[in-house]
């Protein structure tokens, strides 16, 4: 490079969703090459996973003015404000035409599908090197300037189509790479989050549900005339049980058990919420708590001990209540376990990363989480300084932020995209300030 030329800072994106394509977007506008690295073999695996799933926060909450703006440059039409979008309707009228954009900026320099980010590195420095930053001794004992963490690339170990190969040059890495949609990050519903007899080998096998199913759509012959078990208190749950009936209206012998491990009402209803849908899922709930609801069976203040398939393909559920001594057995057909997730953290393990020791997430942004409001729309993004971590560089957004902490809306994490590309943009040509 000749005297007095600067280069665009690479910037690598984990995960081509909602959050990931904001930022890919955003930042090729600011002059940053972009590379965009998604596992799954298109656009948003993680949506199209629930897509059939109505939001209850409507488009006001789940665009930015740079989608917009995308969306008119394209000719295409900007959703209603007010109207509440499906997955599917987030995917097709946003995401897609936000990845087109992305694509067709001179700064995008790929975005690619089926590639796997196994392993995040920096350059040759292991993750005990160069603490704090300062310079680290190599096995000479001679002190390099050049393996300081803050100037030595970033490099990533991407499985494509099977094949594995390095990817290196980034000055940032933001993973947003998500949590859901891979049954190996479901919590367990066993007592304490530990597996309950047999769970795990149940999983394996993919014969229990780690995510919401599409009762009434491609799922429905797996619960229409049969007896499913529902675990969880929150939205995930109050959704697959108002599906569910939904199915036992129009299809006879559809039974429902439901089990959470509070013995009082699940859900904490806001009077004057501003989103009705959130509004009548809690009220839904409590209903079916106390027993108002016809088809669902509701157990609280209980946890199960073990899940064992029976001779004939049934789920054999002992369940134990805080109150009784003995535990009760339970036959059902399905089992959907709605118990939140839990972020991979293997991506980063060779990156100093602060986390969590409660919920997964980012220390200092977990910190910031800690007194906050229980309800997602009250919570706003506290900075790029909570989004920072020891590594220099290296930021976790997105649900994936949130660590175990399920009150994050899409709103949030454009909040988070504004803050670090408001940070490292003024010097995107040239050197890296974080």
């Amino acid at each position: 490079m000749a005297n007095g030329e600067t280069r665009s800072l690479r910037l690598a994106v984990v995960g081509a969703g909602p959050i990931g394509l904001e930022l890919a977007l955003d930042a090729v506008q600011r002059g940053l090459d972009v590379e965009v690295f998604e596992r799954a073999p298109s656009c948003a695996g993680q949506v199209q996973s629930w897509e059939f799933v109505k939001l209850f926060s409507p488009w006001s909450l789940n665009m930015t003015d740079i989608g917009r703006n995308a969306l008119r440059e394209l000719g295409k039409p900007v959703p209603d404000d007010s109207v509440y979008p499906s997955g599917r309707e987030l995917l097709d009228a946003y995401l897609l035409p936000l990845l087109e954009a992305l694509k067709s900026n001179a700064h995008c320099r790929g975005v690619h599908f089926s590639a796997e980010v196994l392993s995040v590195g920096r350059g040759a420095l292991l993750k005990s090197e160069s603490i704090g930053g300062g310079a680290t001794k190599m096995p000479t004992g001679k002190p390099l300037v050049s393996c300081q963490r803050r100037e030595t690339p970033f490099r990533l170990l991407v499985c494509q189509e099977e094949k594995e190969r390095y990817v290196e040059g980034f000055d940032f890495v933001v993973d947003c790479s998500g949590s859901y949609h891979r049954a190996e990050l479901a919590n367990f519903v066993g007592a304490g989050g530990v597996p309950a007899l047999g769970e795990r080998s149940l999983r394996a096998n993919k014969r229990l549900w780690g995510t919401i199913p599409n009762v009434l759509g491609c799922d429905s012959v797996r619960f229409a005339k049969r007896r499913t078990l529902v675990i969880g208190a929150g939205m995930s749950a109050a959704t697959t049980l108002r599906d569910l009936n939904q199915l036992a209206e129009n299809e006879e012998g559809t039974s429902i058990l439901w089990l959470t491990r509070s013995a009082k009402a699940p859900f904490t209803v806001i009077e004057d919420d501003v989103l009705p849908q959130r509004k009548a899922l809690c009220e839904m709930g409590n209903k079916a708590a106390l027993g108002e609801i016809k088809g669902i069976s509701y157990i609280g203040g209980a946890a199960v001990k073990a899940i064992e398939q029976t001779t004939i393909g049934r789920l054999s559920v002992t369940i134990q209540r805080h109150d009784a001594k003995e535990p009760v057995v339970e036959e059902v057909d399905e089992l959907v376990g709605c118990c939140g997730y839990h972020p991979d953290s293997s991506l980063y393990e060779e990156l100093q990363v602060h986390q969590c020791y409660a919920s997964n997430g980012p220390m200092k942004l977990a910190a910031t989480l800690l007194g906050a409001s229980g309800d997602c729309l009250q919570q706003v993004s506290a900075g790029v300084d909570s989004l920072k971590n020891p590594e220099p560089g290296f930021f976790i957004l997105g649900a994936k932020s949130y660590g175990r902490n399920s009150a994050f809306l899409l709103k949030i994490g454009h909040e988070q995209v504004r803050c670090v590309l408001d940070a490292i943009a003024p010097t995107s040509k040239g050197t890296a300030a974080l």
